[in-house]
């Protein structure tokens, strides 16, 4: 009499090995998992920004950071605006007073969307509703808008 597994018994169990491996792989789906990651970095992001805004204002008595240079007016969205150094994007990063900019003093560097964003639109909105709250928001992936209000 011989001692070992038979063919068949070889057979059975690699097939319910990959049946297995299969029903993990739809379970834990890495794509979906990733978007995840990505959807909770850009939550991150805006409470940042919206952070980072809203100290600049506590130490400016209520001034927003705007880039006319002109601390009578303000230049700062009333409109969901891009975040960006682009023509169209609001220059979060260069707004503040001189030398009292909010990147670098508030803020290493400006956030950006980790899967589009550049410099020139970080893939984030911003602006001030007419409310007079910070708004910041962002397209994600599995959740489709992504708003924070502050």
């Amino acid at each position: 009499m011989r001692r070992g597994f038979t063919l068949l018994e070889l057979l059975i169990v690699m097939t319910i090995l990959g049946v297995l491996a299969t029903v993990m792989m739809v379970v834990i789906n890495p794509g979906t998992q990733l978007a995840k990651a990505r959807d909770t970095q850009r939550k991150s992001d805006l409470f940042a920004i919206l952070g980072t805004v809203w100290q600049y204002q506590s130490e400016h008595s209520g001034a927003l950071p705007d880039t006319d240079g002109d601390p009578q007016t303000s230049n700062f969205p009333t409109e969901p605006t891009c975040i960006g150094t682009a023509f169209e994007c609001f220059d979060l990063a260069g707004a503040g007073d001189p030398g009292e900019t909010i990147v670098p003093v508030y803020m290493a560097e400006m956030p950006m969307d980790p899967r589009t964003g550049t410099q020139e639109n970080t893939g984030y909105l911003i602006y001030v509703d007419e409310n007079n709250r910070l708004v910041a928001s962002a397209s994600g992936e599995v959740e489709p808008s992504i708003t924070y209000t502050r």
